[in-house]
């Protein structure tokens, strides 16, 4: 089994927890399941279902293709020890 692959079954088995909390926009498949960032381009990961009381809802749920920030982050390497961490300013709106 490849990294890669043990890291998509790790992302599953967390996202499948059973009473995780759910942003409303990931199970209607508008943010991503594990960033919770706004999708524009997706790829679909799992199915979860989430109990209402007597109603069980099942949900597909997506996330950013080809990987999210969440999984970008943990790729990046740690800065060097006596190096300041970067800090990246908000980017500005221009225009009208």
């Amino acid at each position: 089994m490849t990294e890669d692959e043990r890291t998509e079954r790790e992302r599953i088995a967390e996202l499948q927890t059973p009473g995780r909390k759910w942003v409303f926009g990931q199970l209607q498949a508008w943010n991503c399941a594990l960033c919770a960032a706004r999708l524009y381009a997706d790829r679909p990961i799992c199915t979860v279902e989430v109990d209402y009381g007597s109603v069980t809802v099942t949900y597909q749920l997506y996330v950013c293709a080809p990987s999210c920030e969440a999984a970008r982050a943990a790729q990046r390497p740690a800065p060097p020890d006596g190096d300041p961490p970067v800090i990246r300013a908000p980017r500005q709106r221009t225009g009208a």
